[in-house]
């Protein structure tokens, strides 16, 4: 800003007017991008997979430490092959997760460590986008909030269908984008999931999950995300509100498409005393036994993304 002051002063008598144009909007474009917060970059990247390195279902974590400052996460970048990673899942945990700094991780209830809170901070599958945040919401990072290291999974769901050429140089990555402007908003994710076994047999089976919400803040969903595996037709997550006589529609969706962060079908808020619930539809027709839940892709996964934000007020879910 010092800079484009100075040399507008110096041009003013003694450069052509096209100059002093061009230089203007420049200065203009620097001065709103300090306004608005600078913006920084961290990349998380798997260590190479490597022709052999990997097998199938494998699960792979990959941990840094966060600066020791505040800061907020505005956007997502994944940086994926869809053909070598079955799905990507980023964790905040608030200790060191593990003495090693990648280390196979299938247990995703043991991300952080043993008895460690872990915090689902953004998933990826599909070939599915990124995510923006929408303007003035941000994911909380850095010592006030908890969260000192970042832990990138990834589930590497048929990596011996992929040539070893392929597979040769092969990095999964995260592009985090953060700012350490305080943000009106703070953004989060709530997860519905269940460990129910599905019905062998059925066109339509389903399993349903419901959960009461404590608050003590309301929350805005403002994007859902779906996740099973081959055998999900669609799965829906709703607000339910006076006592089981008013469910408000959050998103619907076949978690067969790119299985990103999706707008929310409908502007809900759920307070406290609000239930979230969710229901997932399975094609079972084919399988002769019941289907279990589990990590591996021939188990199956019942998942409703929730992402949310609520007002900065210094109170946490």
């Amino acid at each position: 800003k010092f800079l484009c002051v100075h040399v507008m002063l110096f041009c003013v008598s003694r450069c052509p007017m096209m100059f002093l144009w061009r230089l203007l909007f420049l200065c203009v474009a620097v001065w709103g991008s300090h306004g608005a917060g600078q913006r920084e970059l961290l990349t998380i990247t798997m260590p190479e997979v490597g022709a052999g390195g990997v097998k199938h279902d494998d699960y792979r974590c990959h941990s840094v430490q966060l600066q020791p400052v505040d800061s907020y996460i505005v956007q997502f970048e994944p940086r994926v092959n869809p053909r070598v990673a079955h799905h990507m899942l980023l964790f905040g945990c608030q200790d060191q997760p593990n003495t090693r700094q990648s280390w196979s991780c299938k247990n995703s209830g043991l991300i952080c460590g043993l008895g460690k809170k872990s915090q689902i901070l953004f998933a990826w599958a599909l070939n599915a986008s990124g995510l923006h945040l929408p303007d003035k919401v941000g994911m909380e990072i850095g010592p006030s909030h908890g969260i000192n290291y970042a832990v990138l999974q990834i589930h590497y769901g048929h990596p011996e269908a992929v040539s070893p050429d392929e597979l040769m140089g092969e990095h999964e990555a995260l592009v985090l984008h953060l700012t350490r402007e305080k943000q009106p908003f703070i953004a989060g994710i709530y997860l519905l999931g269940s460990t129910s076994a599905i019905t062998a047999g059925k066109e339509a089976a389903h399993v349903d999950i419901a959960c009461p919400f404590g608050g003590p803040n309301p929350i805005q969903p403002f994007a859902f995300r779906t996740h099973a595996h081959s055998l999900g037709q669609v799965i829906a997550g709703y607000v339910v509100k006076d006592g089981n006589e008013d469910w408000e529609l959050i998103g619907s969706r076949s978690p067969q498409d790119a299985q990103a962060f999706y707008p929310a079908m409908n502007s809900v808020t759920v307070n406290p005393g609000d239930w979230l619930a969710a229901r997932c539809v399975f094609n079972t027709q084919a399988k002769a036994h019941d289907v279990h839940m589990g990590a591996n892709t021939e188990d199956e996964m019942c998942n409703f993304y929730i992402m949310y934000y609520m007002v900065n007020n210094g109170r946490s879910l």
